[in-house]
């Protein structure tokens, strides 16, 4: 499944998906990656979309994706999706092709050109962020091509793009390098500011609460651990940060409508899925 933190909400991947996985050459960027699909699925597959702490965006160049939230469902080629702090509803189908390029919330805000409050509730058309660019990549030669395309295109967007308020980049930089377990009143205190403030300003440029990203980025350690499959959940609770093993079930099933069990199972199940590397064997 090409997209970022989705698993099978049935628990399992059906028979005959076929997937081929393109990673661009060179070294890594700082704070974005991206990677290059093409999939075949034999029938449609819903997806559960797990609370990340980062933006995925998603250029499609196949068939459609259907979003599904609060009740209505609606196709699009590509999706964007902000920091979130709920499970979101995805089912895809038929032949997939495209991009899937993720990016760390500060990036995202400068890529995108607007705050990521405004992402709530919605799925805005990537290729109108891209403009002419999102033809280019689509109509590339190759994965090369399409990478090199890529990396100017957001080099240039970053460049021209407006920049969070130092004092969120700040808190946000903490709550990431200590995966939540730190207080908003205590980023308030040591920005000289009241918590308020901090609040107001964190979600209206990130399109989340601090509180919220601390449960986000806690749940994502978590679920790290789980995917191993190696640790008790009591031992998965202490190392994520959580008070017990009833705690982290309780926020798990907030986030995820999942127990950790359940979450594990699908976890699996999406490991397995049978990828194809680039210049091998790829869907027809």
């Amino acid at each position: 499944m090409h997209f970022v933190n989705a698993l099978p909400v049935a628990g399992h991947v059906p028979a005959g998906v076929e997937s081929a996985r393109h990673r661009p050459g060179g070294q890594a960027r700082r704070g974005w990656d991206c990677a290059g699909y093409e999939e075949r699925l034999p029938a449609p597959v819903p997806l559960r979309v797990l609370p990340s702490s980062r933006v995925t965006l998603t250029l499609g160049f196949g068939d459609p994706i259907t979003l599904t939230r609060d009740g209505s469902a609606d196709e699009y080629r590509s999706v964007v999706l902000g920091l979130r702090d709920g499970a979101e509803e995805l089912t895809i189908g038929g032949r997939q092709r495209g991009l899937v390029l993720r990016c760390d919330p500060l990036l995202g805000h400068a890529v995108l050109g607007v705050p990521l409050h405004l992402l709530t509730g919605a799925a805005p058309c990537l290729a109108a962020v891209l403009g002419a660019e999102a033809v280019r990549l689509a109509d590339a030669p190759d994965w090369d091509v399409r990478f090199a395309v890529l990396a100017d295109t957001i080099a240039a967007l970053l460049a021209r793009g407006p920049r969070a308020d130092p004092e969120v980049a700040w808190a946000w930089r903490r709550l990431r390098a200590c995966a939540g377990d730190v207080r908003v009143e205590a980023l308030a205190a040591r920005l000289g500011w009241s918590r308020r403030p901090l609040v107001r300003r964190f979600h209206h440029q990130l399109g989340i609460t601090p509180k919220a990203a601390a449960r986000v980025l806690r749940f994502e350690r978590a679920a790290e651990l789980l995917a191993r499959g190696s640790r008790g959940l009591a031992r998965v609770a202490a190392d994520a940060g959580y008070a017990d093993q009833a705690h982290l079930s309780r926020e798990v099933r907030a986030l995820t409508r999942w127990t950790p069990t359940q979450l594990r199972r699908s976890a699996s199940a999406a490991a397995g899925v049978p990828f194809v590397r680039a210049g091998a064997r790829r869907a027809q």
